[in-house]
């Protein structure tokens, strides 16, 4: 279906009923979609597997057995469960194409999921792709989602789309060093911390990564990454400042945005 306006509001409370331990989508034959699809934010495609497979740690039922409804419809393929210590089990046993967590979880809260991964000792479930999503506590908190590896933050309650696009964001078009993918996202706040946090850690890779969002659609993404880069006042920043404005974004008058 196209994006009417009038899709499921996450963080709302609308209850359907599952159990988390449905039969993989990629063992169904027939379409991957459902009655929720959204044409064009689909899940994007991935390696070794039909559709991206997703852990999902949420606490509260309703919200996650909406989340998996919704993230079903448009391909992707959804374990949740609602403790963080299970989590982590997910993690390590499937090898997940994304983590998407919450804060409030038993035993082991998001905070500590999130620093589990990162330090593991295997390097693929070190660099596992880390959605947070949860209603927003504040700049301070947000900085610390990022400062301890989550890749995106999407804020709670949102529409279908917003939730779709932050799944293919993180999915299909991470950037890293972490969390460079939220440089690109749609709440300038969240851009903004996720911007200072790279630039206080200066980690390796950061010029280059910052250089391939200049070629980014939305002029708001694009200009909080020059002056990001203008910050960081490196002369490999400076020289990626200095370069021609890629042509796709030079306006009529011949002049960049």
């Amino acid at each position: 279906m196209n994006s009417s306006g009038n899709e499921p509001y996450l963080g709302g409370q609308r209850a359907i009923r599952l159990t988390g331990f449905e039969p993989a989508l990629s063992g169904v034959s027939g379409s991957p979609y459902g009655r929720f699809r959204v044409a064009g934010l689909e899940a994007p495609s991935v390696n070794g597997r039909k559709r991206p497979l997703v852990v999902f740690a949420e606490f509260d039922d309703n919200t996650a057995e909406l989340v998996q409804l919704l993230a079903e419809s448009n391909g992707y393929e959804v374990r949740r469960t609602n403790k963080g210590t299970d989590a982590l089990h997910l993690v390590r046993s499937l090898e997940p194409n994304m983590l998407v967590v919450t804060f409030r979880l038993p035993g082991m809260n998001g905070m500590e999921l999130i620093h589990s991964v990162r330090t593991y000792p295997d390097k693929l479930v070190q660099n596992l792709p880390i959605l947070v999503m949860d209603v927003r506590h504040g700049q301070r908190v947000v900085r610390d989602v990022f400062g301890f590896g989550a890749d995106d933050f999407l804020e709670l309650p949102c529409e279908l789309p917003a939730m779709l696009r932050a799944w293919r964001r993180v999915t299909g078009y991470l950037r890293r060093p972490f969390p460079l993918t939220a440089a690109a996202n749609e709440n300038e706040s969240i851009r903004e911390v996720a911007l200072d946090t790279l630039l206080e850690s200066r980690p390796e890779g950061l010029v280059n990564g910052l250089s391939e969002l200049l070629w980014q659609p939305d002029p708001e993404v694009r200009a909080a990454v020059r002056a990001s880069l203008r910050r960081l006042g490196t002369p490999e920043a400076r020289a990626v400042l200095e370069r021609n404005i890629p042509p796709r974004w030079i306006d009529e008058k011949g002049q960049g945005d």
